[in-house]
């Protein structure tokens, strides 16, 4: 055995505890991790006067206070963002109804008149078609003319240009909400239309009801079916209406409601707004905080200094973690040792070229990434070049080095590189398969003379190998060398 024969099996043996790094690395950080609990745990064995389970008294003792000062604190924060505000808006929109009442029964032209003196102005017209229906269809047919009659009473909201002109006939100067409650007009059955005007003055009232009716009827012959207006009656005059006066009593008593309303939502407010509870039961809850607390920290101080020293147990813990962490990495070199060599799989090309005496004829870069990739490569001689370039001059050497015969592919693994190496030769040499235990690979091997082996680090197992050797000597096939990939 020369020398450079012992750099290559001492670089192996580095490439082998480089590949079971993992392996190694985890036996270290377990066994080193157990060692120093084994080591703390050998210290801590005197039990402490104050106990752990006094120490977890007091900590449930203080999270009980932080809980209850919690709840208090969400208590004062739901009185001061929601109950205050929420009473506000309470006095708020009690202020708004009271204002609302006010501005109206103060500005409302309807509800500053004389229920049992409203002057009034009504008119009262009908339409008609000249549609005839036969007797037998007149339970089914539809009259047109409650359709018009309807779209008539429909005129009514009326546009703004309608109602500034009625604005301009009473002269008076009203928003219009004012204004539309002073007209009214309905069908009162299918056939007939009412428009009533309310005013103190029941001669402008009739001005109003007159415009209106020119408005509506000049509207009614542009966009409704062709028909004819009848005037059935109209009345000018003064008269008594009960139900205003109800209407008027019921926004008195509205606005006598919504002032007690509004009194009521004040007081709430105010008694809300001074009522200091949730702030004292903050304070009590953050005293009785305070003092578990103080009694937590006492605790543990206590069990502290009764306890074995944490100083002796962290120099015992790294001791024995030491030791352990050194244990792992006698095992795991001891495991990647027993695995490199005598676990029967072809690692490196060393092994090839010491194992069997026919030719390698080319090694393909790794595709699998690992740690240390590169430092192993460089160890086992590997080539670090591009797998495809590397992979097409093999197959170009294999084709120079067969010259005129028939060779093909034999492989104990995964036929993946074996089809790949076999395409860049254009299928010059085949790929037959495993020769040990496929009869089909055997049968079609007859009809060539020799065979090239391919076979993957790391998978190929040793012992298939030198059957599938044996299996071709066996046959006379002559084996031109191995790739190994």
């Amino acid at each position: 055995m020369n020398d450079t024969e012992m750099t290559v099996r001492i670089s192996d043996l580095l490439a082998m505890m480089l590949r079971a790094f993992k392996t190694i690395l985890c036996l270290v950080l377990i066994l080193g991790f157990l060692g120093g609990v084994y080591g703390a745990y050998s210290v801590a064995k005197t039990q402490p006067k104050v106990t752990q389970e006094d120490v977890e008294a007091a900590e449930k003792k203080m999270a009980a206070a932080e809980s209850n000062l919690a709840k208090m604190q969400s208590a004062l924060t739901f009185h001061n963002e929601v109950k205050i505000p929420g009473a506000i808006q309470k006095v708020e929109r009690a202020e708004r109804t009271v204002l609302q009442l006010q501005e109206y029964m103060e500005n409302s032209i309807y509800y500053g008149m004389d229920p049992f003196h409203r002057g009034v102005a009504r008119l009262r017209f009908a339409v008609d078609t000249d549609y005839v229906v036969a007797p037998e269809l007149a339970v089914k047919a539809s009259d047109p003319r409650i359709g018009i009659v309807k779209a008539y009473a429909e005129m009514c909201p009326f546009d703004a240009e309608t109602m500034a002109q009625v604005r301009s006939i009473m002269g008076i100067v009203a928003p219009m909400q004012y204004l539309e409650e002073l007209i009214s007009v309905q069908s009162n059955n299918d056939y007939i239309v009412e428009i009533n005007v309310y005013y103190d003055d029941s001669q402008v009232a009739e001005k109003v009801v007159n415009h209106l009716f020119q408005t509506m009827t000049a509207r009614g012959n542009e966009i409704l079916p062709k028909h004819e207006i009848i005037t059935l009656a109209t009345y000018v005059g003064y008269e008594i209406d009960p139900s205003m006066s109800k209407s008027h009593a019921s926004y008195e008593d509205s606005l006598t409601k919504a002032e007690k309303a509004l009194l009521d939502a004040t007081a709430s407010y105010q008694a809300i707004q001074n009522d200091t509870s949730e702030e004292e039961a903050v304070a009590d809850a953050s005293a009785a905080f305070d003092s578990a607390q103080r009694a937590l920290q006492n605790a543990k101080i206590n069990y502290a200094k009764n306890r074995p020293s944490l100083r002796n147990m962290a120099k015992r813990a790294i001791k024995y973690g030491i030791l352990g962490g050194l244990i792992g990495i006698a095992l795991g070199c001891c495991y990647a040792l027993i695995k490199g060599l005598f676990g029967g799989i072809i690692q490196n090309q060393n092994e090839v070229m010491n194992r069997y005496s026919f030719p390698l004829i080319g090694v393909l870069p790794r595709t699998k990434k690992v740690w240390f990739d590169k430092t192993i490569r460089k160890l086992e001689g590997e080539p670090t070049g591009n797998f495809e370039a590397t992979a097409q001059a093999t197959a170009q050497s294999l084709l120079s080095r067969i010259g005129d015969r028939s060779v093909c592919i034999v492989s104990t693994g995964s036929n993946d590189i074996a089809q790949k190496l076999a395409s860049y030769t254009e299928d010059t040499i085949p790929v037959i398969g495993n020769i040990i235990d496929n009869a089909e690979a055997v049968k079609k091997l007859a009809d060539y003379t020799g065979i090239v082996l391919v076979e993957e680090r790391g998978k190929s197992r040793v012992d298939l190998v030198d059957a599938q050797v044996l299996r071709a000597k066996a046959l006379n096939k002559e084996i031109l060398g191995i790739v190994l990939a």
